[in-house]
């Protein structure tokens, strides 16, 4: 007999199926306030991580630092050295979140991640000699690394399941947000006639790591980790907390979710950790290998190394220092606009149709790049040179309104709770250690063998986006706890058999 013919011979057994359908589509398509307003608070981690980051693009471009680091016969290798330095400890700085994630819990994390940006920005706007700025900037590309990993993270665990993709996009917002006001800074910074010029940008990078600081004071902490350490009840009043609608009044989903995160947490109590066990396990192995994938694809395409140049690229086309730093200010705004696209697209496109696109796109836009480097760069060829600068924000804003937020929010998303710091980790490292490699030797080898540099960009962009389009296991729409079925692994409890039982119970009917 169907659900109609059902109704229609006992209304009063039908009564509980018809509210519960009810709070599922109001939940599917509304977010609360708060939680909307949570995840931004806690986007500010990725602003920090992109102030502390791009700092150093506008500081290449300032007369007074190259003056003051840049004018040995070494300046390539230092230069290279700053850029790679603190990327190499952004990788170091992801591996250590994890065991104090899971140990201290997502925001206490991320406040160490905060206090070493805070010491580490302040002794940067002191650094008295090259050695000293490259070890102090490595230190605090540890803590960046840190807040960088970890925010997704806590992000994708305070976000329903149908605005996920949104809320944990709002990370790449604010990690390009941060470039925008780096950028700003650095354009206003070159107009102050002092030694100091160099100085300022660093001083603003420790302000802004201690208003992020402050604002951990304001968010909740991630209702996952409070389940895994047994304290039940705190979990169950945050995800109240977050997830209660006026459509919702009494909490329902956010009770499903708790029996359903609880169900979860139960099965994989005892179950092991570590990444050897990643390795070990087929299910586990097969999401290592996609968050590997996932940013072997999306640094390929030479996205930080050009980020972390654009001044300096715009000057090789042979303009001067206020347009270099104008310019690249135009180029953040792309980025960020490209970012607000992204976060739209993601529950409604799918993750993996929007990385397959951003891979095969980006690899085109970067051919059209290294063919007008190749012709027009050290030209005077005004049409040429304008195109080269077009294709340079073309490209930003094409990577960030595919590949940018998805990435983050792919990553994070595809773990269960027990190792999703761990899962966060080799995402990471994946970014930094990609990011490294092509960072590291970037000036070196724009200057040695120019446009050819941007093929190796073209050739792994391709070849990993291939591997994304066959392997990789569509996420969109599914609770965190349910995404494990696409690896493989048991769900104890579906979100909508957890959302039936808790609406029959609170109707009275059981």
């Amino acid at each position: 007999m169907s659900d109609t013919q059902s109704s229609t011979h006992d209304p009063e057994k039908s009564a509980p199926v018809a509210r519960t359908q009810s709070v599922k589509d109001g939940n599917r398509h509304e977010t609360s306030l708060v939680n909307i307003l949570v995840a931004c608070t806690a986007c500010l981690g990725g602003f920090l991580y992109g102030f502390a980051a791009n700092a150093l693009a506008g500081s290449l471009a300032q007369p007074t630092f190259i003056a003051k680091f840049l004018s040995g016969s070494n300046a390539t290798s230092v230069q290279d050295g700053m850029l790679g330095g603190f990327l190499g400890g952004a990788l170091v700085g992801a591996i250590l979140q994890a065991p104090v994630s899971n140990k201290f819990g997502r925001r206490i994390a991320n406040a160490v991640a905060a206090l070493i940006v805070i010491i580490t920005g302040a002794l940067q706007a002191g650094s008295v000699s090259a050695t000293m700025f490259i070890v102090v900037r490595v230190i605090c590309g540890v803590g960046a690394g840190m807040v960088f990993s970890n925010t997704p993270v806590y992000m994708s665990e305070i976000s329903p399941p149908h605005t996920r993709g949104m809320l944990v996009g709002l990370h790449g917002v604010g990690t390009v947000t941060a470039y925008i006001l780096a950028a700003i800074c650095a354009l206003a910074f070159s107009f102050v006639n002092t030694q100091m010029q160099w100085r300022f940008i660093f001083i603003v990078l420790t302000a802004v790591g201690v208003i992020y600081m402050a604002t951990l004071c304001f968010i909740p902490e991630s209702p996952r980790w409070l389940m895994q350490q047994g304290r039940d009840e705190e979990a169950k009043k945050v995800l109240e907390y977050l997830h209660r609608t006026k459509r919702d009044p009494r909490g329902t989903f956010a009770h499903a979710e708790a029996v359903q995160i609880k169900a979860q947490v139960v099965a994989e109590k005892n179950a092991p950790s570590g990444y050897l066990y990643i390795i070990r396990t087929a299910s586990h192995r097969k999401r290592a290998l996609c968050a590997i994938l996932l940013w072997t694809m999306g640094q390929g395409t030479g996205i930080t190394a050009i980020a972390n140049l654009i001044p300096t690229l715009m000057g090789a086309l042979g303009f001067g220092t206020t347009m270099q730093l104008g310019l690249g200010i135009v180029w953040t705004v792309c980025a960020v606009i490209g970012c607000g696209i992204n976060i739209f697209l993601l529950d409604k496109i799918g993750r993996v149709k929007l990385l397959v696109i951003g891979g095969f796109g980006s690899a085109a836009i970067i051919s059209v790049m290294a063919a007008l480097e190749k012709y027009y760069l050290h030209t005077t060829y005004t049409p040429g040179i304008n195109g080269a600068v077009a294709i340079y924000f073309i490209f930003g804003a094409f990577f960030t309104s595919t590949i940018e937020c998805t990435a983050y929010v792919y990553g994070s998303e595809i773990w269960p709770t027990h190792l999703r710091s761990e899962g966060a980790t080799i995402a990471l490292v994946s970014f930094f250690g990609n990011a490294v490699a092509y960072s590291a030797p970037v000036t070196l080898a724009l200057n040695n063998i120019g446009w050819k540099f941007y093929m190796v960009f073209v050739a792994v962009t391709v070849a990993s986006t291939i591997a994304i389009m066959f392997y990789f296991p569509e996420t969109m729409g599914l609770s965190l706890e349910e995404i494990n079925a696409k690896f493989g692994d048991h769900v104890e409890m579906e979100l909508q058999d957890a959302l039936d039982v808790e609406d029959t119970s609170s109707n009275g009917t059981v």
